[in-house]
């Protein structure tokens, strides 16, 4: 069997129900779909969403834009990364709307549409990343309200952390700096904003993550998992050792498998000799380094010679993955390289 890298459209239904269920009523729910949908695949995601009712998503760069229009005719699509005025026709051919973040970008979007195209703007509420801070906004408000805008954005830095005031903050900065600008939609929170509380939602969040099964949640479910075939086990004695540099060295008898994936394909090499594979819930320790394609694991404790192995188990999660890998959920995700074969169902 090929790396499959299996997709269940069963649990992205069920996560973006769950964001539906505990997004204010007024509030609209949109979907991240940028990096190629988190790595799952823009042209496959993105029907699916719509036909859950999703109508607006974001990506960052324009290409990206691009490609979810090829897949959606009707929907709204943002480009988070600001407008790139080199490019402006585009906006207008596939129907984007470009998110300014800039005061370069506001000139640059005036002199291309003079009122003739929808824009939205980001505010810089303390992450310092992208958007427009409190003086560049106060400084250039007659510039600004020139944008024919349809959307009013920020983004939290501490979502993650429920506990942290600086939430509260940005939110309070947010409501500021909304209340010099014309009365249109706002919206502050991703996929941990969502989950802070509807003060946090405002009319619309933009989930991305938790859509695809990367935060840990009792209402969410994993979206993902990998089947790596086993291509090759054999048993070692004591002292035999294992993979580049002999790094392990067994201190018993023990039966190895050799399976079809490695740090080209989203297995950090950080996992040598640390991670594990599963047979069911059944953990199989990898032992050795992580090589480029290949990955050898302790199976020892099985009742069988599995013809594949994978990355996650019901108690192991992509969070957890991510931990181990001392990473990311977001960064897990798009790594998974384009050489796995995806497969949809449900």
């Amino acid at each position: 069997m090929p790396l499959e890298l299996h997709i269940s459209l069963a649990n992205l239904h069920n996560n973006l129900r769950f964001f539906r269920q505990i997004t204010k009523n007024s509030a609209e729910l949109s979907a991240v779909v940028k990096s190629n949908a988190y790595g799952l695949g823009i042209t496959k995601i993105v029907p699916e969403m719509e036909r859950f009712g999703v109508r607006s998503f974001f990506t960052a760069t324009i290409s990206e834009a691009v490609k979810v229009r090829s897949c959606s005719r009707k929907s709204e699509i943002f480009t988070l990364n600001g407008f790139d005025f080199l490019n402006a026709k585009t906006y207008k051919k596939f129907k984007i709307t470009p998110v300014i973040n800039n005061i370069l970008e506001a000139q640059k979007f005036i002199d291309a549409f003079d009122q003739t195209h929808e824009v939205a703007i980001q505010l810089n509420t303390g992450m310092n990343r992208l958007g427009l801070n409190k003086q560049a906004l106060f400084e250039n408000l007659d510039l600004i309200k020139k944008l024919p805008m349809n959307l009013i954005l920020s983004h939290l830095a501490c979502a993650d952390d429920i506990s942290s005031d600086e939430n509260i903050n940005q939110r309070n900065l947010f409501n500021e700096l909304c209340q010099v600008l014309p009365k249109v939609r706002q919206s502050f929170s991703a996929s941990h904003g969502a989950l802070l509380g509807t003060e946090f939602h405002f009319d619309m969040i933009r989930p991305g993550v938790g859509l695809y099964g990367g935060i840990k949640n009792s209402g969410l479910k994993g979206v993902i998992q990998i089947k790596v075939p086993v291509l090759q086990s054999f048993i070692i004695n004591e002292n035999m050792q294992v993979g580049y540099n002999f790094t392990y060295k067994a201190t018993q008898k023990m039966t190895v498998a050799t399976l079809a994936m490695g740090y080209a394909d989203g297995l950090p090499r950080i996992l040598s000799n640390n991670g594990k594979l599963f047979y069911g819930n059944i953990p199989c320790p990898i032992i050795g380094r992580v090589s480029m394609d290949l990955v050898t694991v302790d199976i020892s404790n099985l009742p069988e010679i599995p013809q594949h192995l994978c990355v996650f188990s019901p108690e192991y999660e992509v969070e957890d993955f991510a931990k181990d890998c001392k990473t990311i959920s977001h960064e897990v995700l798009v790594n998974f390289g384009e050489r796995i074969n995806r497969v949809f169902s449900g």
